[in-house]
């Protein structure tokens, strides 16, 4: 009964995730010459710091040129991703973006950004052929929108900032946030020669990619602060059949405090980079593995229960468990919803149980707990105080 109801509850939210429109089908994009271009990265760093709305991207590039010359620098991105808004004649309207404050500076000079839709822009000359063909092949699913600036670049070194906010794609668990780094191949030499990226994900569980690489090898994440890192392989890279996790492998991180940061000399990516900030643990338990790895558990007995629980509006789904649950086991279940929002337990007990799991830091003790896992609390009150008569 208790499997039955699990996969009952699963595919429900399976399909709400599904139905859920995605608030933007976006990709932060590495910015490329829209003309043919010698220029060569000789640095590049990206800096993405989650938020609760979103996330803040800031890109840092230093520029070898050859010659002074103006350059038309561009940044592809999708619309909204909903597609379903017309005009009067049935004709597919464009959405308007989800990216905001898009500003960028060219050797310390903020230079003003264009934004129009590639559409337009394909009449107009500014991009080349290759540019052209690439990317009106997506045209057929997205309309998408280029931010494009000129930029006057001397010879030798330069430098161009560009910074924005967007918020990602979204459904009822997770938040996923996409940036392009392949596209570093349109520059001369197709590498950068000095690559750092720094992620500031602060309180969220996120999902990190493993690795960069058509080979699978390991992305070397280096934990700057104190938190918490697990790497999963990859274990049927060449079988297409497979889920996401079993062909690229994922890092799972939750810091308490600092950063996670990749340095790496003539870097030439071959995969994006991706984040999913998983804002409903209990969620992805059909993914975690069901024993410890590298020393922390994702999951333990009590899931199910409060996975279950948070599906009923009445106290009526403890019944089933309560026969086999003692003082500790409901002190525990009771627990859960204090521990996921991160409250810093007094109880040694608590804290060393909760601090097994690889998606738990103590953030403080006035935490607000998501109101669905109040059915929990109730239940658990209800079986104590009938042992109590």
């Amino acid at each position: 009964m208790r499997k039955i109801f699990l996969t009952i509850l699963f595919c429900f939210l399976s399909v709400l995730s599904f139905s859920n429109d995605w608030e933007f089908g976006s990709e932060g994009e590495h910015i490329i010459p829209l003309k043919g271009s010698n220029v060569a990265i000789k640095k590049e760093k990206i800096t993405l710091k989650l938020t609760k709305d979103g996330m803040l991207v800031n890109v840092k590039f230093t520029f070898d040129s050859p010659n002074t010359e103006n350059k038309i620098i561009g940044f592809v991105t999708p619309e909204s991703g909903n597609g379903e808004e017309e005009d009067e004649k049935g004709n597919r309207k464009p959405e308007p973006l989800k990216i905001k404050d898009f500003k960028t500076t060219v050797n310390g000079k903020e230079v003003k950004s264009n934004v129009e839709l590639l559409s337009k822009l394909l009449s107009k000359g500014i991009l080349d052929n290759n540019i052209i063909k690439e990317y009106t092949e997506k045209e057929k699913n997205f309309y998408n929108y280029v931010y494009y600036f000129n930029a006057d670049f001397k010879q030798g070194i330069n430098v161009v900032e560009h910074s924005y906010f967007y918020t990602g794609s979204y459904g009822i668990f997770e938040r996923d946030f996409d940036y392009v780094v392949t596209t570093i191949s349109k520059w001369k030499n197709k590498t950068v020669e000095d690559f750092e990226i720094e992620i500031h994900p602060g309180n969220y569980f996120v999902k990190l990619p493993y690795s960069f690489w058509k080979n699978n090898k390991k992305i070397d994440w280096e934990i700057v602060g104190k938190g918490k890192m697990v790497t999963i392989a990859p274990t049927k890279p060449n079988d297409e059949d497979v889920d996401r996790i079993e062909k690229y492998g994922v890092i799972y991180l939750k810091l308490d405090n600092g950063s996670v940061r990749y340095k790496a000399k003539n870097f030439s990516p071959n995969e994006d980079f991706y984040m999913v900030r998983i804002d409903n643990i209990l969620g992805f338990e059909y993914e975690y593995p069901k024993e410890k790895v590298q020393g922390y558990k994702f999951k333990d007995k009590y899931f199910e229960i409060v996975s279950i629980g948070i599906g009923y509006e009445d106290t009526d789904f403890i019944k089933e468990y309560q026969q086999d649950l003692n003082d500790k086991d409901l002190d525990i279940i009771y627990n859960y919803p204090y521990a996921l929002a991160g409250y810093d337990f007094g109880r040694k007990d608590l804290k060393d149980y909760f601090s097994q799991f690889i998606w738990y830091s103590p953030v403080s003790k006035n935490v607000k707990i998501d109101p669905s896992y109040n059915n929990i609390i109730k239940a658990v009150n209800e079986v104590k105080a009938r042992r109590k008569k």
